[in-house]
């Protein structure tokens, strides 16, 4: 949406052209060879999936991968074309919305995709799969032996096509990457198997976000990229080795501004009391609106440029600042919560600790409520 006299007063503001800067720079680094499958679940990371993805598809990526059905629906619905993957195994039962919708899916047990298989025949359509082999993670997929097996039954499966196979890192985000060597050597093994027992699989996908940072032998012919595409590295462990700009900022304006006496009880359950006369401003936005409630007396924000804590604990639908050391403030005036100010920045790592969470959990939960405004 594009921000007018009647958006609400609080906003997540999202940088276009950024979000094409970053896409380029990534599908730079992978080079011609290698696909940017843009991962785009939880509606785009939180900063909006449909416009998200078209950037993306425009400045390097070929395909979207997303976790369930129902994010790939919405796409198809905004009248995206590419290729969509469902990067997670889905449950039986729902094999007929991957058909109806001709959507890539990833599997790793039989019983769905025989399921898929008969749904597809009965519907005259053709299925492309992508094997899910589990090389650390401990989360969905098979051994690699048991992966070559399962290869097998699948590729006698009518009207489904094994185009692609994939694992994932489990933390490739961490500086030692003792581990996620190992696990790039349990692909590789699944590969040999595979090629051992001719079967022939066109897509490889291991890189994620970190991977595509700092471990260029995991590209194969395909990365599946998700936070880093947003500006945000996986991790503050990882090297910056590609160029990326921050895509989102939270923003607010004052609503109401009052001064208290010291010793003055702020919100919910009284956590919060003033040590001296203090001006108070409230901002019309609360955890509802994505700003984690877990930022209780922890978060800060910018007004004017100076730092400013919250004071008291997040309610639904607002919370409370102590801007007191703020010059000339007053009803309306900007506070930024993720972003930049008069030379000033916060990240959302930075409100990731405040938290004790991560980037990943605080850009997410940016609630449907809370107005998306797209700077082209």
């Amino acid at each position: 949406m594009k921000a007018h006299n009647l958006s609400r007063p609080a906003w997540l503001e999202v940088d276009l052209k950024a979000l094409a800067y970053n896409c380029r720079n990534i599908k730079q680094k992978l080079g011609k060879n290698v696909e940017l499958m843009a991962v785009v679940k939880a509606d785009g990371y939180g900063i909006g999936a449909v416009e998200c993805s078209k950037v993306f598809l425009k400045n390097g990526a070929s395909s979207l991968g997303v976790a369930i059905v129902e994010e790939a629906i919405q796409l198809g619905k905004a009248g995206i074309k590419s290729p969509i993957l469902i990067i997670y195994p889905e449950a039986v039962g729902r094999e007929e919305l991957v058909v109806k919708y001709k959507l890539d899916q990833v599997v790793c047990e039989l019983k769905f995709a025989q399921n898929l298989s008969r749904i597809a025949k009965k519907n005259k359509k053709n299925v492309n799969v992508f094997l899910k082999v589990d090389t650390g993670m401990g989360r969905y997929g098979l051994t690699p032996e048991d992966t070559v097996e399962f290869a097998k039954k699948i590729s006698k499966l009518p009207n489904l096509k094994i185009k692609g196979i994939m694992s994932h890192f489990s933390s490739a985000f961490m500086k030692d990457k003792t581990y996620s060597l190992e696990e790039l050597s349990k692909f590789r093994k699944t590969l040999q198997l595979l090629e051992q027992a001719q079967i022939d699989i066109p897509v490889k996908s291991l890189a994620n976000s970190s991977a595509t940072l700092e471990i260029s032998e995991s590209y194969f012919n395909q990365a599946r990229v998700g936070i880093l595409l947003y500006g945000i590295y996986p991790s503050l462990e990882n090297e910056p080795t590609i160029p990326v700009k921050p895509v989102a900022a939270l923003k607010a304006k004052i609503s109401f501004l009052k001064k208290v006496p010291p010793g003055t009880p702020i919100s919910y359950f009284r956590t919060f009391h003033t040590q001296r006369e203090a001006i108070i401003a409230t901002i019309p936005m609360g955890y509802c609106d994505g700003y984690n409630f877990l930022l209780s007396n922890k978060g800060k924000a910018l007004v004017k440029g100076k730092l400013v804590p919250v004071t008291g604990r997040i309610c639904m639908d607002a919370l409370m600042l102590d801007v007191t050391e703020v010059p000339d403030v007053k009803i309306g005036d900007e506070v930024v919560f993720i972003g930049t100010q008069n030379g000033s920045e916060i990240s959302v790592w930075e409100v990731g600790e405040w938290a004790g969470t991560m980037a990943y959990d605080i850009i997410t939960r940016m609630g449907k409520r809370l107005p998306r405004v797209y700077k082209k």
